[in-house]
């Protein structure tokens, strides 16, 4: 029997959608209803992602014991708005963002009472893909996903996002939520700003065709997460900007030993440096 009778699921791009298709892989949730501003709910719907594809954002969330925000930040703020009239008393609220101070600010701002019943939340999953076209299943099975409650979120509304995540094989953590911005500034934000950095510059010179038809494994790992949405991750970034900014600055320092070294020919120096960095990232498993 389903643990869930109703659930809201407000974005079905490749997040929302895979959400879906776990939970619905895992028998847990009685309905989904999913609700987007574009064709994305009916395209999940048409796919056997969700059960019904909402006309309105009061349409789905209403008679849903949990609604998930799976849409990007800059629209929190409106979607918490719009679904407070609509939440049932007891209905428990968790998102997906990539960032979460600015969503916990918007959630107190918007939800009122209800704030107490929200659980930010992360899933540390994805791809270069995206839309309701790309949901997998399997993308959350053995990555974590990080709760990131104030210290006023009853436990039982942290337990109730748990029991919700748990059948889709992700591994269920809890971090500080000013802590988790500063983190993944430093292990997501500014790495796929890198990585659209290098790929910019590489389109923009002479050789970018041929570099195409060239490149090998190398280019392709290091630029892959360059391939993601402008969008989404141009919002992240500047949601996240303070954090990523001391992210860069640290970075530029790295990149201008480099180039200063090539420009002195210093091998020793460009040793060093690469040996640091050989050392930390052989610790990424």
């Amino acid at each position: 029997m389903a643990a869930i009778g109703k659930l809201a699921l407000l974005g079905v791009g490749l997040i929302g959608g895979s959400l879906a298709a776990a939970l619905k892989k895992a028998g847990t949730v009685g309905e989904i209803a999913a609700y987007t501003p574009g064709d994305d709910a009916a395209v999940a719907r048409a796919l056997g992602l969700v059960d019904t594809a909402a006309t309105s954002v009061e349409q789905a969330v209403d008679g849903a014991s949990v609604v998930v925000l799976a849409a990007p930040v800059p629209t929190m703020p409106q979607l918490f708005a719009q679904i407070r009239p609509a939440l049932a008393p007891t209905a428990v609220v968790t998102d997906c963002g990539s960032t979460k101070r600015s969503v916990i600010d918007a959630a107190r701002l918007e939800l009122g009472e209800a704030f107490l019943r929200f659980v930010p939340g992360h899933p540390i999953a994805g791809s270069e893909r995206s839309g309701p076209q790309a949901a997998d299943a399997e993308l959350f099975r053995g990555r974590r996903w990080l709760l990131c409650p104030v210290e006023a979120t009853p436990s039982q509304h942290r337990e109730a996002v748990r029991q919700l995540i748990e059948p889709t094989g992700a591994i269920v953590q809890t971090m500080d939520p000013g802590l988790h911005d500063r983190l993944f500034a430093e292990v997501s934000h500014w790495p796929h700003a890198v990585a659209f950095a290098l790929s910019a510059a590489i389109a923009g010179g002479e050789l970018a065709d041929q570099a195409v038809e060239q490149s090998g494994a190398g280019l392709r790992d290091t630029t892959r997460v360059g391939a993601s949405s402008p969008q989404l991750w141009a919002d992240i970034l500047l949601d996240n900007r303070d954090a990523c900014l001391e992210s860069a600055a640290r970075f530029r320092d790295c990149f201008e030993r480099v180039e200063s070294a090539l420009q002195r020919s210093d091998r020793d120096a460009l040793v060093e440096l690469f040996s640091l960095a050989s050392r930390w990232r052989s610790r990424i498993e």
